[in-house]
């Protein structure tokens, strides 16, 4: 059996009765103005010189004579300047129900058509300092959007892309090594100095260094090892080689923690001692896209739209870090993926463009590469905010967060809110466990649904789909679960998750208030009983695979 999908049918339907290339809109409907609604008649007046409402009527004697389709609805009616409303039938309720029962953790899937190998690079933090409040935003979003495709069938790698070569991690490795000094000339263990450094002499530590209590922790582990006598630059060498596999494991550490494990983790230095960065440099002289100036050498950005051209070697001999995102989209590209997507945080938003430009220049599938941007987290205590900075070492970790507020509601209060808006992470609201909280609020209805269940095989009480005049507050629940297909359809085309997890909070709203109305152990009939055990199952079965497609845990007890 085929998910019903309503406004599918609806859509279908009323394609082979507008003429073709016609755009018309099928939509939820809003309780007393229908259950789906269209404007084909308004779209279909207008250049017919007609009104709306006689066209809209002319619509709906056409659809009379296909009783098929007329089974999943009640009725259809005009409503406002030409809207055509779908109401949908008993009928069409119960077999959405009896789908939900048989389909189980499959219920919501629909053919997508051909499937894809799809690589998914998300959180790619440097590994420069604990990853922090904002990289969970990328780790909970592409997690479960990897989590989505997959349900659909699709191929997913799920990649961290790290940058263990350039600036950043220059300045980790000198951050550590000044550390490191200022440790052993403040009066710390005798050891071998490096050259030049007296005890008592103070070391500098400018403020572009890495300032984190964190960079305390690795100067004292790199103490353990016992470094060489060195100059500063040869220590912060090996300070930087000491730091950066530290850092890493931390990442992943934290990662697991938050429920996400990558496929793949490619490092950047890889595509240096493979040639690869070279190997874009002599593409893009062959072509004639890059040039010598002041030193440095750049590529011809402006050809492809940019308002100005971008550096690639800068003048001390170091290539930029877009070069390697060239090499980077040039390997994976390689790797045969039908689509390419990048998560990035809102301080990428100038590489998109860059990115984009270099596609061009070396003539990638451009279609294939989807670069998304996630906006900035605001961290809200007590309602003050918290200003981050990562370099100066004030920032909210996702391990120390982790520590407070259990995994699954971090995630959701990510999911909650669009990628491309920003946010406020609610610390204090995150920290109660009640029903304000809104995952709790959607785990605690899973929960009173298993106990229904669990009460039901104790007493004997089966399921049974039969004859039944469904009450209002069914009814709704009922048309809400009915929709969770659509749901994922509109989310597997757009991207846009918090659509889920809106359509998770409503649904629980909804089961909250059919338990008002509704009892199941102790129902005013046998018949009353079993129908609507089969909506608590369909209920939890629904909610269970929402829950699960976010990335979050559906507890059985709380």
């Amino acid at each position: 059996m085929l998910n019903l999908m309503f406004r599918e049918k609806i859509r279908e339907k009323l394609t082979t009765l507008a003429p073709t290339g016609v755009g018309f809109d099928v939509s939820a409907g809003e309780g007393k103005f229908g259950d789906y609604a269209t404007n084909l008649a308004l779209v279909l007046a207008k250049p017919a010189g007609k009104d709306p409402a006689v066209v809209a009527q002319e619509l709906i004697g056409q659809l009379q004579g296909d009783t098929g389709f007329l089974n999943y609805f009640e009725r259809l009616e005009v409503a406002g300047p030409g809207f055509i409303n779908f109401y949908l039938s008993e009928r069409a309720l119960n077999e959405s129900l009896a789908e939900i029962t048989e389909q189980k953790a499959r219920f919501g899937y629909s053919d997508p058509g051909d499937k894809q190998k799809i690589n998914i690079e998300f959180v790619s933090a440097n590994p420069t300092g604990p990853l922090t409040l904002g990289n969970g935003r990328s780790a909970a979003y592409g997690e479960a959007l990897t989590r989505l495709f997959k349900f659909f069938g699709h191929t997913v790698t799920k990649e961290y892309f790290l940058n263990d070569i350039g600036r950043q991690v220059r300045i980790l490795g000198e951050s550590v090594a000044r550390k490191y000094l200022g440790q052993l000339t403040s009066g710390g263990e005798e050891m071998p100095k490096p050259a030049g450094v007296v005890q008592g002499e103070t070391v500098d530590f400018p403020e572009e260094m890495y300032q984190g209590e964190y960079i305390n922790d690795l100067a004292k582990e790199f103490a353990d090892t016992k470094p060489a006598n060195k100059d500063l630059a040869s220590l912060a060498e090996s300070a930087q080689q000491f730091a950066i596999p530290k850092m890493v494991e931390q990442i992943k550490h934290s990662l697991e923690s938050f429920g996400v494990v990558h496929d793949v983790w490619f490092s950047e230095k890889s595509l240096q001692d493979n040639q690869e960065i070279e190997a874009v440099l002599k593409q893009l002289a062959k072509k004639n896209l890059s040039y010598e100036k002041d030193g440095a050498l750049w590529f011809k950005a402006m050809q492809f739209g940019l308002d100005k051209d971008i550096v690639i070697r800068k003048s001390d001999g170091f290539t930029s870090y877009i070069l390697s995102d060239f090499a980077y989209a040039i390997n994976k590209a390689k790797r045969g993926y039908d689509q390419i997507i990048y998560i990035l945080g809102a301080d990428h938003h100038g590489d998109v463009a860059r990115i984009k430009a270099g596609l061009q220049a070396l003539g990638l599938a451009e279609e294939k590469f989807t670069l998304l941007i996630y906006q900035v987290v605001i961290f809200l205590d007590k309602g003050e905010k918290f200003k981050m900075s990562k370099r100066a070492g004030k920032f909210i970790t996702l391990a120390d967060l982790l520590a407070e507020v259990p995994a699954d509601v971090i995630k959701f209060f990510f999911l909650m809110k669009s990628m491309d808006s920003q946010m406020d992470f609610d610390f204090a609201l995150a920290k109660e466990e009640s029903n304000k909280n809104p995952v709790y609020y959607v785990q605690y209805a899973y929960v009173r649904l298993l106990g229904v269940l669990r009460q039901a095989h104790e007493q004997g009480i089966t399921g049974e789909l039969a004859a039944y005049q469904w009450n209002e507050a069914e009814k709704n629940l009922l048309k809400t679960l009915a929709r969770y297909p659509e749901i994922l359809k509109d989310c597997l085309e757009d991207w846009q998750l918090h659509r889920l997890a809106s359509f998770l909070l409503a649904l629980a709203g909804t089961i909250s208030r059919f338990y008002e109305v509704s009892r199941v152990i102790g129902a005013e009939s046998a018949a009353a009983a079993k129908m609507r055990l089969i909506l608590v199952e369909g209920s939890a079965i629904v909610l269970r695979n929402g829950l699960h497609l976010l990335g979050l845990t559906a507890p059985e007890q709380m």
